[in-house]
């Protein structure tokens, strides 16, 4: 999922440049242009998530044991959700990209 985020349209307002993507630990807005691939991505995302299991878990990120050999020592992160809360929030997000997709709003992401 990660990936296909970096296809979004962008303003890096701390630079201000165009981006694809957001930034990570800064702001990221999103104007009319990047909202209509949003909520896009959001849409399907939507659609897939609907056909998951009400227990969905999902790979995360590669980690490994800092006392051992790290390549005999990692895991994949298992991460658990349920499709219920999943859809709200994806359902939500289409809300507001849908507001950004009218011209008369911008979303603000203010990264983690």
């Amino acid at each position: 999922m990660q990936d296909s985020l970096k296809w979004i349209k962008t303003i890096n307002p701390d630079k201000n440049e165009s981006a694809l993507g957001f930034n990570y630990y800064g702001r990221s807005l999103i104007e009319k242009n990047g909202a209509v691939k949003l909520t896009k991505l959001m849409k399907a995302w939507y659609l897939m998530f609907s056909e998951a299991p009400e227990d969905i878990i999902l790979t995360g990120l590669y980690t490994w044991n800092e006392d051992g050999d790290p390549r005999k020592t990692g895991t994949y992160e298992k991460l658990s959700f349920k499709r219920k809360e999943i859809l709200d929030t994806l359902g939500q997000l289409i809300e507001f990209s849908l507001l950004v997709e009218s011209g008369e709003y911008i979303m603000i992401y203010h990264g983690i």
